[in-house]
């Protein structure tokens, strides 16, 4: 007999109980639907409310960008204002993307390359874009218009605005290029300009599109991009910020669409504010003779006032065309520039750095007369000194020497005897106190890069070759020649010096800096560096032989003698390389006063023959030419004549050469 199984006892479901199994469900699924509501309804509340005003800056940020808008360059000027470097207002052919675009990419560059090509047919150019060219643009820079043609002529100008107006979103817009009126006039102080790279632009983040500025490579445009030197401690870029030749830019603020297409202007500009003005101290005309009497040779010629310092000429040649600079070199003309043997990119006058020869003698004096030489002493030349096994010649000894020479004499003759003579006897010491004094071995502090020279310490000589400083050392010394080099400005530093009482003045190539309105925003004043290691009556002694040099029939600088000017000078032929390499660099230094002011010049020549020959003509040629004395109605002024004491010198044997 089967049993059954066993009855199990459930308990009720209450929910079964109540509700059909339908409606279960139902209840379930609005659960669901209301969990979700409920997560969206709190994702929404976060994304709106709390992080609303973030996503409101990101989309901002999508639709809106900042163009840079670069300021207008400052102008650069002579002291009698001749413009050196400013801007010229040229028209350039545009296209504007955002009207030129259609439903396909492609259809857009077909177009563009149609409107170009027949722009450049009408104006007699040839198209410059290419496909890559386009789209890299549209890729890049939607926003901003694309550059077509550049610099056109009034005639070309008018033929494109004619056929422009069979396609849209063409346009000639106005555009400053630099521009340097006068070609090679004082074109290594005033430099030239290039586009800043975006990549190293310090406000490159500040703004979606990047207009570049114009920045100085050379010259004053570099010295004086920024302002330097104000002492002002606001930040570049700031409102606060002083400006040199380079200006703060505007901006402007656009709207985009999702292309980056410009579709409303917000703010139509914020203007810029303009570079400032540099007024330089050179007189126009002293820069074109200096240049003109150096055309051909390799060399500089220094002038400066010797009152105050001021840089009037500074000319080096060969030199270079800063209109083809402008707006880009040619890279046939800049390799030409760089592959010459004759340098023409070095600023010869303020960073060559040359051996002076005879033209440190008046130095060399005075350090003599420091030490206690009387100016009476009297050395007999015989053309050359012996020292140890070597014999150092003077200019004479092909007609056996100058003869008995005092120290005015030994000025006038460029004699070497006399100058080593007494340098033996006095050592090296004072020499070199007195060149430390003249600025001999360190910068000028003129605006621009310069060449410190060579000072001729004991150290230096062991640096360069690797000896002890001995007698035959101070002998070189003596007559300039050795491990002692300067700069042309530097030769016409202390030359101003011995012109006026010692002082020594810090040359300045700038005088002023003025804003687009004519307020000035900075001014150079005189500063004094030092004085000569020396006292009046000292200095009267050596103006003395400088004289001499000039204006007597003994003297090795006589070709620099002007009708109506009286010329103080010295001459010298340094001796550099050795055997069949071994050239000279010629010098004349000198000073003159003309109508109350007092102007101190030097002039190098490298592969000369003769300070005498090559240079003390130039000096006279210019001052002839700059001065005009001959035309002028009052006569010339002179320099500390009262202060000159005229000394008996013996008669010498010979005139001589004065080197």
């Amino acid at each position: 007999m089967k049993k059954s199984p066993p009855r199990v006892n459930r308990r009720p479901n209450p929910i079964t109980e109540f509700l059909p199994e339908e409606k279960l469900r139902i209840l379930l699924v609005g659960l669901v639907f209301l969990a979700g509501f409920l997560i969206l309804a709190g994702r929404l509340f976060a994304v709106q409310i709390q992080s609303g005003e973030e996503h409101r800056e990101k989309i901002s940020r999508q639709s809106i960008r900042r163009i840079r808008i670069p300021a207008r360059r400052g102008k650069i000027y002579t002291s009698d204002y001749k413009l050196l470097a400013g801007n010229s207002a040229s028209c350039n052919l545009v296209f504007y993307p955002e009207e030129m675009r259609f439903n396909r990419r492609q259809k857009s560059i077909d177009y563009m390359m149609e409107a170009a090509d027949a722009l450049g047919r009408a104006i007699g150019r040839e198209n410059p874009l290419s496909a890559d060219s386009i789209n890299r643009h549209l890729n890049t820079r939607p926003g901003l218009p694309l550059t077509v043609f550049t610099r056109l002529t009034p005639r070309e100008t008018a033929r494109a605005l004619e056929v422009s107006r069979s396609y849209r979103g063409v346009d000639i817009e106005a555009d400053e290029t630099r521009i340097y009126p006068e070609g090679k006039l004082a074109a290594h102080l005033v430099g030239y300009t290039r586009f800043e790279s975006p990549r190293q632009a310090p406000d490159r983040s500040d703004f979606f599109y990047y207009v570049p500025d114009l920045v100085g490579r050379a010259g004053i445009e570099a010295a004086f991009d920024r302002l330097p030197g104000t002492g002002k401690e606001a930040p570049e870029g700031s409102p606060e910020a002083p400006l040199g030749l380079r200006g703060l830019p505007g901006y402007s603020l656009v709207q985009v669409d999702h292309l980056g297409f410009i579709r409303q202007t917000l703010i139509d500009k914020i203007e810029p504010r303009h570079g400032n003005n540099v007024i330089l101290t050179l007189d126009s005309k002293a820069q074109e003779i200096a240049e003109s009497v150096l055309a051909g040779r390799r060399g500089a010629f220094v002038l400066l006032d010797a009152d105050n310092g001021d840089v009037l000429a500074a000319a080096s040649t060969p030199s270079y065309d800063l209109t083809l600079f402008s707006p880009v070199i040619r890279a046939d003309y800049y390799r030409q520039l760089t592959s010459s043997p004759d340098r023409p990119l070095v600023n010869r006058a303020f960073s060559g750095n040359y051996t002076p020869g005879s033209i440190l003698k008046p130095l060399v004096a005075l350090a003599f007369l420091n030490a206690g030489v009387s100016p009476n002493a009297v050395t007999f030349c015989d053309g050359s000194t012996p020292i140890g096994n070597a014999q150092i010649k003077c200019a004479s000894w092909r007609s056996g020497g100058h003869g008995p020479v005092d120290m005015v004499g030994a000025l006038a003759r460029s004699c070497n005897d006399y100058m080593i003579e007494h340098a033996l006897k006095t050592g090296r010491q004072p020499i070199a106190d007195e060149l430390e004094s003249a600025g001999i071995g360190r910068p000028t502090g003129v605006e621009l890069s310069e060449n410190r020279g060579t000072f001729p310490s004991e150290a230096n000589n062991r640096r360069i070759h690797r000896t002890p400083w001995t007698a035959f050392d101070t002998a070189l010394l003596s007559i300039g020649q050795g491990i002692v080099t300067v700069s042309p400005l530097q030769a016409a530093v202390y030359t101003a010096a011995l012109a006026k009482d010692g002082r020594i003045w810090k040359p300045h190539l700038v005088a002023r800096i003025v804003d687009s309105f004519g307020n000035t925003v900075h001014e150079r004043s005189p500063e004094q560096v030092s004085r000569l290691d020396t006292n009046p009556e000292s200095l009267a002694i050596v103006r003395r032989g400088m004289f001499e040099v000039v204006n007597t029939s003994h003297g090795g600088g006589r070709k620099a003698a002007v009708d109506g000017l009286e010329i103080y000078g010295k001459t010298g032929s340094a001796e550099v390389g050795s055997g069949a390499g071994r050239k000279l660099t010629t010098w004349f230094i000198c000073f003159t006063a003309w109508r109350g002011r007092t102007y101190a010049a030097a002039v190098m020549v490298e592969d000369g023959t003769f300070g005498g020959l090559d240079c003390a003509p130039l000096a006279a040629e210019f001052f002839r030419r700059w001065l005009d004395p001959q035309q002028a109605a009052s006569p010339a002024g002179t320099v500390g004549q009262s202060d000159i004491t005229h000394l008996s010198s013996p008669q010498a044997g010979s005139s001589g050469n004065a080197e």
